[in-house]
């Protein structure tokens, strides 16, 4: 098994960047194939090659999911960890880096949900967090409040969980939405909708069960 750390530790000062494009795009997707083949060979150093290539795009995904920089890095790690235990689950003809993200964001929103890293409102999802509340009894409130929405969270599919994280804890923007998990813009103006209603009627069922 490759060393990650030392590798992310280099990387996660780096910015994401932009993608490539075209026959650059064409020319990554042969070269992280053949990367993979080398693994599932037997040639474990060959994995090194692909956390050099995605470690700031995974750190950076990991950072805006936890809003913290050891669990981000230890996000990132646990993210290429399961990559190289699931290489053998991995579909060639795909490009690597969304199969990739989708671990990432994966293993970050396990992190958010066991420290429940963020305090967002229940029911709207609103861009930017309300301001806390002075008394301790809120602030009781709201982390029940929080609770019963991380509940309902992880009741979700995980496409619904990565794109309601990715949106509403960490506020990225649709297309970086679209660009960390790898699917197209309009999938994710869908998924996102969706989920609000399935997350809602999940909420409803709860306070219902609550007041029974």
């Amino acid at each position: 098994m490759p060393r990650y750390a030392k590798l992310l530790s280099c990387r996660r000062r780096t910015g994401r960047g932009g993608g490539p494009t075209g026959r650059g795009r064409r020319a990554l997707m042969r070269s992280d194939q053949e990367a993979v083949q080398r693994c599932l060979a037997g040639d474990a150093e060959a994995f090194s090659t692909l956390v050099e290539r995605y470690g700031g795009r995974v750190y950076n995904i990991a950072l805006r999911i936890t809003n913290d920089s050891d669990a981000a890095a230890d996000c990132a790690q646990e993210a290429f960890i399961r990559a190289y235990r699931a290489l053998h689950q991995y579909d060639p003809s795909l490009p690597l880096g969304p199969w990739l993200y989708r671990i990432t964001t994966n293993a970050s929103l396990n992190y958010v949900q066991r420290w429940h890293a963020h305090e967002t409102p229940v029911e709207e999802f609103p861009d930017s967090a309300e301001p806390d509340s002075a008394g301790p009894e809120s602030s009781a409130l709201r982390r029940e409040e929080l609770d019963e929405v991380v509940a309902a969270l992880a009741e979700l599919p995980a496409h619904y969980r990565a794109a309601l994280t990715l949106r509403h804890f960490q506020q990225l923007s649709y297309q970086e939405v679209a660009d960390a998990l790898g699917i197209p813009l309009g999938t994710v103006k869908t998924h996102l909708h969706r989920a609000r209603a399935a997350l809602k009627v999940r909420l409803a069922a709860r306070a219902k069960e609550r007041s029974a």
